[in-house]
């Protein structure tokens, strides 16, 4: 076995035998070497080039994905079954039931805020603690409609981070033509829960099922 050096003459650096011998097994080495030496630096390169393009990029899209620790995760299930119902008598029109079920959803949100780290998780949870007490509090139908928005765009931040979480929850997302957007059951009749003035706007409904 052979070993090989570096010698250093006039500032550049050359491959030398050991034993000053320049034969043909040596030159094989010395080719070896030197190809090893390209092949490093240009995996270094590019395996630079391809980690400063991937973090930057993540900068510019500005992508938020929402995540929730398992101990908050409960009391985001309870606050969507509660949503489902306010969906429910939105549909109906039932403002008095809607008032009460917004108290279970505020319960629920409190819980998320306090056990949930601080973060996009937590801040969801806020967001949904807010709304849903502006649902309580609303004073006409258009204070309702506004606050149950609220709650469904939350919702939907959550659930376009992780879509296999609609179908863990048996969910479809719903937009009809006015903008308005909503989670629903994705075995119930799609209804559109502002749309008490049954406008043709709102009863041409999108969904996405997953």
């Amino acid at each position: 076995m052979h070993a090989c050096a570096f010698t250093v003459s006039n500032g550049a650096a050359y491959l030398a035998h050991p034993l000053g011998l320049k034969n043909k097994e040596f030159d094989v080495l010395k080719r070896k070497c030197f190809r090893n030496c390209i092949i490093y630096v240009l995996f270094s390169f590019f395996g630079f080039i391809l980690t400063v393009s991937a973090y930057e990029g993540h900068d510019h899209a500005h992508d938020t994905v929402i995540t929730i620790e398992k101990k908050t995760y409960i009391h985001f299930q309870t606050a969507l079954l509660g949503y489902q119902y306010i969906y429910s008598y939105m549909v109906k029109g039932g403002a008095n039931e809607i008032s009460d079920l917004a108290q279970n959803l505020i319960d629920a949100a409190s819980q998320g805020v306090q056990t949930e780290p601080e973060g996009p998780g937590q801040h969801m949870m806020q967001h949904i603690l807010e709304a849903a007490e502006s649902l309580k509090n609303a004073k006409n139908v258009n204070e309702r409609q506004a606050a149950f928005a609220s709650i469904s765009d939350t919702f939907f931040s959550y659930f376009k981070s992780w879509p296999n979480q609609l179908i863990r929850n048996r969910l479809k997302m719903c937009r009809c033509k006015s903008g308005h957007r909503w989670l629903q059951p994705e075995n119930s009749p799609t209804a559109c829960p502002y749309s008490l003035n049954k406008s043709a706007n709102c009863l041409t409904i999108e969904e996405t099922v997953y």
